[in-house]
């Protein structure tokens, strides 16, 4: 083989290579986005923004059960993507401890000051609103998380807001 070859070939194996690496790193899988509080979470389809969260005394005739307080704060979410989409309340979970059981959704809108149970957003529409969630009253953060999942089921990138209360 000659000199011009070899060095043709060891060139093309170079740019192969670093092709195939550059491939490897965009297939890196799911990756995990934090946040804080008035931060604008960028996601595939939307993005969306948690206000600072607040402990509030009372709303509307909700109950507080014993041991919690009420803890409120507010969301706007914005459909970035070309197609219709369908935002539910539950796509954001919010986790306030380490333990199994310290994690939940908002409460069910009572008014229409809180975040609607589902709204359908066109391409560049946005819906606001607050959400309402009972915590136990040793809490002093409140996560709001939210999971994207591919077609198949399994979990994709992942968002989370730390807010204070």
């Amino acid at each position: 083989m000659s000199k011009k070859a070899f060095g043709f070939n060891k060139t093309l194996l170079c740019v192969l290579i670093l092709a195939t690496a550059l491939l490897l790193a965009g297939c890196g899988g799911a990756k995990s986005t934090r946040a804080k509080a008035d931060e604008t979470v960028h996601t595939t389809l939307f993005d969306f923004t948690c206000g600072q969260a607040e402990v509030i005394d009372s709303y509307n005739g909700i109950d507080i059960p014993e041991g919690d307080k009420l803890v409120q704060f507010h969301i706007s979410v914005t459909n970035t993507s070309d197609e219709p989409y369908t935002i539910f309340k539950d796509d954001f979970q919010l986790q306030w401890g380490k333990g199994d059981r310290d994690f939940g959704v908002g409460l069910a809108p009572v008014d229409d000051s809180m975040l609607p149970k589902g709204t359908a957003l066109k391409a560049g529409d946005s819906v606001e609103g607050l959400i309402l969630v009972a915590v136990p009253q040793d809490t002093t953060t409140l996560t709001v998380a939210y999971q994207e999942t591919y077609e198949d089921g399994s979990d994709a990138n992942a968002y989370f807001v730390d807010l204070s209360l």
